[in-house]
């Protein structure tokens, strides 16, 4: 695999899909406001990677928080994941919410970590091997998982940070909710966006569900002012859509990439927060 390399095509997991030490995950999760489907359909041989209600912080009063790495580790340890497991990680929307479960990963520096390019639908597409529930877990292994420096920031260091030339903080929603011309999904929320940020929503990223070559990519970075020097922090509704554009960023070759993990359901809810 390349060093930037993020994706991994459809035609690459039908030839690898059973090598003794790929794990196959699948991360999907409704949209905002909506319900799950009740008829599952996944790649056959995924496991359930649940970001919203099982790998995630309990008690958080925030939607689908980041664990920590003693309760990441224990979790990936019980789907039969070791640091040597080559994972792929697909969503059944396309590209949505498997770029969270590849950063949850690389935030705990596990550098083998793949996203299917197309997800679910492009697989669906080309006849791909498919299934109406998800595989078991094998016999639990021993995971170590550490925090990378700078992976998170809260919301009081990003208000520190977000004035500072060295910092470059993207909201990955689309221009109404970040202009606050439209309405948020959720419930009891402000209008508008975190003062100094800039747009770019994560469907400008991909066309079909597949990430756009990492030159178009770089365009629209550039265009924002990312240099390598910039601390990138990204910003969404909750925190899901913000991994697209970190992962459209590591393919572009940057390295200084934070996510904002509270986003806009932390943000746009607290009244000591400015609006902009």
């Amino acid at each position: 695999m390349l060093n930037n390399q993020v994706t991994v095509s459809t035609e690459w997991l039908a030839a690898h899909r059973k090598d003794t030490n790929l794990v196959l995950l699948d991360a999907s999760m409704p949209l905002p406001g909506q319900a799950a489907s009740p008829d599952l359909c996944c790649i056959a041989g995924a496991l359930r990677f649940d970001i919203d209600k099982v790998v995630c912080q309990p008690h958080s009063p925030l939607p689908h928080t980041m664990p920590d790495a003693s309760l990441f580790a224990q979790l990936v340890g019980e789907l039969g994941i070791d640091n040597n497991s080559l994972i792929v990680v697909y969503d059944n929307i396309g590209l949505y919410s498997a770029p969270r479960a590849w950063w949850m990963f690389k935030c705990m520096g596990h550098d083998k970590v793949y996203v299917l390019d197309g997800g679910l639908p492009k697989w669906q597409a080309e006849s791909g091997a498919l299934a109406n529930e998800y595989a078991l877990p094998g016999q639990g292994k021993l995971y170590q998982a550490q925090m990378q420096e700078n992976a998170l920031i809260t919301a009081e260091q990003l208000l520190t940070a977000s004035g500072r030339g060295d910092y470059l903080v993207l909201d990955a929603r689309s221009a109404g909710r970040f202009e606050g011309t439209q309405p948020e999904p959720r419930a009891g929320l402000r209008s508008g966006h975190i003062p100094g940020s800039a747009n770019l929503p994560f469907t400008l990223l991909q066309e079909q569900g597949c990430l756009l070559p990492p030159a178009q990519l770089q365009e629209q970075f550039a265009a924002q002012g990312l240099t390598q020097e910039k601390q990138l922090v990204c910003s969404c509704g909750s925190g899901v859509t913000a991994c697209v554009l970190l992962m459209a960023a590591y393919a572009c070759g940057h390295r200084n990439l934070t996510l904002y993990d509270g986003s806009w359901t932390e943000w746009g809810a607290r009244a000591d927060l400015p609006v902009a």
